[in-house]
């Protein structure tokens, strides 16, 4: 068997391609392991006898002056600072909560309604409580029955305040979970 002088060209073309396109083994770029990259240090440039002069000129000048009149250099506040103000003089209920000085006007017809509403509202949530007195409650049950009578508690300090529409409010909130209380029986 003969070997066909083509191929030959060609494996012979193809061998030295590899070699020409392989390059210097010295001049390869090897890769170089992330976990070794903290290890490495910078090369400095090596500054010749004759450039040396070159060199300074190429250095930056790094020096920081301090400020001829002492103040502050880190730290300073670019805002002035905040004025004290003196402890609020608002009146404290028994319970510690600041007491409303705002109550808005209703009209003597939507004052009517509304004290209509609380009291409406009233009844039915004692109403509801009475019939969940005497059963065995869950935990959820009984956090409800808590906030209802934390809404009430509420509710009656504002009908003492004469604010009638948080008053009829809170006393909505308490009748809507009075009745969900219900419900869940």
């Amino acid at each position: 068997m003969r070997a066909c002088p083509g191929r030959l060209t060609v494996g012979a073309v193809a061998c030295t391609a590899i070699a020409l396109l392989a390059g210097c083994a010295e001049r390869k770029v090897h890769a170089f392991p992330w976990t070794k990259a903290a290890m490495v240090r910078p090369n400095a440039p090596t500054a010749r006898a004759n450039g040396l002069a070159e060199a300074a000129d190429i250095a930056p000048d790094l020096r920081v002056d301090p400020p001829a009149n002492n103040t502050r250099i880190f730290g300073a506040r670019s805002a002035p600072t905040r004025p004290r103000v003196a402890a609020s003089t608002q009146p404290e209920n028994g319970n510690g909560a600041k007491q409303q000085l705002l109550v808005p006007e209703l009209s003597p017809q939507e004052a009517a309604a509304a004290k209509q509403q609380f009291a409406e509202s009233v009844a039915t949530i004692e109403r509801n409580l009475a019939s969940a007195r005497g059963k065995n409650l869950t935990a959820a049950q009984a956090d409800m029955v808590s906030k209802v009578n934390g809404f009430m508690a509420e509710a009656r300090e504002a009908n003492r305040e004469g604010d009638w529409a948080r008053a009829r409010n809170l006393a909505r909130k308490a009748q809507i979970l009075s009745e969900e209380l219900i419900a869940s029986f």
